[in-house]
């Protein structure tokens, strides 16, 4: 079962847990958004997974692949933790747990 922690309709974001992945999806024309924060229930390090932008998709290779995303301890959207995450527009991404 997933958990939808943001679905934001100004924003166009939606964002869900399913089998320990966490999915984000920015369905915005034209707005990307720098640090946007996304709550995650569990805690640890995260990397992409799966990137909608990536070259071999047809993409503009926005997001940096070496990036690891780390949660913090605070609770957000009804979850415990939360992470921040660079979202270009008209993409979709998955992170998947490193520790």
């Amino acid at each position: 079962m997933a958990y939808v922690s943001r679905k934001h309709n100004g924003d166009k974001v939606i964002s869900f847990e399913r089998a320990g992945l966490l999915w984000l999806f920015n369905f915005h024309h034209c707005q990307s958004f720098t640090d946007y924060r996304i709550g995650m229930e569990i805690p640890g390090t995260y990397k992409i997974v799966l990137d909608s932008d990536a070259e071999e998709f047809g993409g503009f290779k926005r997001l940096d692949h070496s990036i690891e995303f780390k949660t913090v301890a605070e609770p957000w959207d009804n979850r415990a933790n939360y992470l921040m995450v660079y979202l270009p527009c008209r993409t979709a991404f998955i992170l998947g747990k490193v520790d």
